[in-house]
Formats: structure tokens, C-alpha cells, sequence
């Protein structure tokens, strides 16, 4: 490549970057068709025993903490589940529920089960 091209390129040092569909650069363009979420039994049992933990220690969470996993149900069971959304609140969640171990596990085999559901 000749030094005067411009380089559009990503560079990432370090961390996990999950892209659906990603575009770089002048006129570049991505599109989705048919990317689709099949919840595994595994998200269902994983929500199951993630609303049984917020209740059971609801007195040391955020009081948003239940919102924020109902929101994420709710999501999770729409037609067509909005994935940035559910990054976005399983992200919030594992801020919420930091000061309980059982949950913070939890709710980081519920961000495995979403990520592999949504094929990442």
C-alpha cells in the first residue's frame, strides 16, 4: 500500500470487541439481513435464577437494580431483541449488582448465554 493512501482502518490493543456489522472509512456501508436471536434454555433458567437472586438481596442493591433486569427480560423476550440494548443493560446490571458475588456470577454467565444466542 502506497504511504499516501489513507489508512481507514480499526486498531484495538487489548480487550474484546464484539461488531455486528461494521463500516470504515469515506462511502463505506454495512448492512444487517437476518440476524436474529435464538435464546437458548440456558438465558431463560439464567433470567430465572437472576430475578429469584434480586429479590432474595433486593436490601443490598440499587433500588434500579430490579427495573433494569425487568427492562432486560422484557427485551430479551421481544419478536426481534435489540442488541445494544441488551448489551447496554447487562452492562448496567453488572454495575448494580457488584456488592453481591452470587449475582455478579450470574449475570456474567446471563452476558455468555446473550452473547452466544446472539452469535457473538
Amino acid at each position: 500500500m502506497p504511504e499516501s493512501t489513507p489508512n481507514y482502518g480499526i486498531q484495538q490493543s487489548g480487550g474484546v470487541s464484539n461488531v455486528g456489522n461494521q463500516a470504515v472509512g469515506p462511502h463505506a456501508r454495512a448492512v444487517s439481513r437476518g440476524m436474529t436471536f435464538n435464546a437458548a434454555p440456558a438465558t431463560g433458567e439464567l433470567m430465572t435464577e437472576l430475578m429469584a437472586l434480586l429479590e432474595r438481596h433486593r436490601a443490598e442493591l440499587p433500588d434500579e437494580t430490579e427495573e433494569v433486569a425487568e427492562e432486560l427480560q422484557d427485551e430479551i423476550d421481544s419478536p426481534e431483541p435489540d442488541r445494544g440494548r441488551v448489551a447496554r443493560m447487562l452492562e448496567r446490571l453488572t454495575t448494580l449488582v457488584k456488592p453481591v458475588a452470587p449475582l455478579v456470577e450470574t449475570v456474567g454467565e446471563l452476558t455468555k448465554a446473550v452473547d452466544s444466542a446472539f452469535g457473538g
